[in-house]
């Protein structure tokens, strides 16, 4: 049974402080990433918008060069529609970087002060109400929104909203005469276990490894070395593809001024 029940049990603090601890870290791995956003956005962004419009040329040359071969007409319409679906995932991941882009620019840096009473008034907020700590009270609707709200505020470090939240929590616990007691895990081994390696996989897979290099100015500047000269060799690329893909329009007997490069 996975039930939960009301009482002692040795090792449940350390479940509770590895839920907590988690959480933590997904957050942090949210502040990481927003930082190194920051940092390398508009290199990785050029870099990466490069490499689609090159990953485009090269299907439209295949395209052409199929026709070229079996010695027919380029249809340049069909060419476009076939790139417009074949192209849909990459551009679908270059809007999901422009939003990244845009957000990481628009968020503030907080003050570590700040950053850690947040800490402090989420972990008192989430021993009472965390629905993997208390689904009891988390199974209320009002508990519920109260989380959602918490869960936004802690990832914002809004320490001052955590605050009000905290108030209204202890209100509604009060309300329904819940002492928000500890509770026994049947499974708790298989839980610990199971949360360990979360926060190992959130520690040592990206964004949480940016870390280290956001640290290290010479790690910094050799990473946007690498994504200048990324987007040079890409940009030379591209003017090459796009000769390649002239000369077979060309030959195809397709009019340029149909066909966006």
């Amino acid at each position: 049974m996975d039930e939960l029940i009301k009482g002692g049990n040795s090792r449940y603090e350390e479940y509770e402080e590895l839920l907590l601890l988690r959480d933590q870290y997904q957050r942090e791995a949210c502040s990481i990433e927003t930082s190194y956003v920051k940092e390398f956005g508009d290199l990785l962004l050029k870099d990466f918008e490069l490499k689609v419009e090159c990953i485009k040329k090269k299907k439209m040359i295949a395209f052409c060069q199929a026709a070229v071969n079996h010695g027919d007409a380029i249809d340049v319409a069909a060419m476009n529609e076939k790139i417009s679906r074949d192209m849909a995932v990459y551009n679908a991941q270059l809007q999901n970087m422009l939003n990244s882009k845009e957000a990481a620019d628009k968020s503030e840096v907080v003050p570590a002060y700040k950053v850690e009473r947040a800490k402090r008034i989420y972990h008192r907020i989430a021993k009472l109400i965390h629905p993997d700590i208390n689904p009891e009270a988390a199974s209320d609707g009002r508990i519920r929104e109260l989380w959602n709200r918490i869960v936004i505020a802690y990832h914002m470090n809004n320490d001052e909203e955590l605050d009000n939240l905290e108030v209204l929590v202890r209100k509604v616990l009060k309300d329904k005469g819940t002492d928000g007691g500890e509770v026994v895990i049947d499974d708790i081994d298989e839980r610990i276990g199971k949360l360990e390696a979360e926060i190992k996989d959130i520690t040592t897979t990206e964004p949480y490894v940016y870390i280290n290099l956001l640290a290290d100015p010479g790690a910094v500047k050799r990473k946007k070395d690498e994504l200048n000269k990324s987007i040079e060799e890409y940009t030379e690329y591209s003017e090459q593809l796009s000769n390649m893909l002239r000369d077979l329009l060309s030959e195809g007997g397709a009019p340029l001024a149909w066909v966006e490069i």
